[in-house]
């Protein structure tokens, strides 16, 4: 064998252990939100992790039956295992979909799965959030502290349903 076919073999194992990250793994994550016994439309449901390190902020947005699913990296698949706070909001819908180039799918433009872009400021974008939208629900729910919402992700399918009377 040639020192170059040792080297690539002694090196090898080094790339391959360094070139990807763990992601730490999620599990689905569903519930429905109901403000006086009826199923809450195009309501924010955000979990925030109680303990920094434990667990990933996850989110969903609620269907016409009050039923939302969380979104930690990739639409739906879920929220990582830990203890959370919960906050949910419904906002005025002042900005109607967009149609992206070439599609036919309208775009929602609340949708808060997507990459931000770059020069993203999220102070800024909260303020004009605020200045263009008006929450329908009870205000204590949009915060994760007064709220006094949690939940506690595990291994498996999980299930959280909220009241927010």
């Amino acid at each position: 064998m040639s020192r170059l076919s040792c080297f690539f073999f002694l090196l090898l194992p080094l790339v391959i252990g360094c070139s990807g990250e763990r992601l730490e793994p999620v599990y689905p994550v569903t519930g429905i939100v109901t403000e006086k016994g009826r199923p809450v439309e195009g309501a924010i449901v955000a979990f925030s992790p109680i303990t920094i390190g434990s667990g990933l902020p996850a989110s969903g947005t609620t269907d016409a039956s009050g039923t939302y699913k969380l979104t930690t990296r990739s639409s739906g698949d879920g929220a990582a295992i830990g203890k959370y706070k919960v906050s949910i909001a419904k906002y005025e819908r002042k900005l109607e979909p967009k149609n992206p180039k070439g599609s036919d799918k309208l775009e929602d433009p609340y949708d808060i799965t997507k990459e931000y872009p770059s020069g993203y400021n999220e102070m800024q974008a909260s303020e004009i959030a605020a200045s263009i939208s008006k929450n329908l629900l009870p205000k204590k729910y949009a915060d994760p502290i007064t709220s006094k919402l949690e939940a506690e992700i595990s291994k498996g399918p999980n299930s959280f349903d909220f009241k927010v009377d």
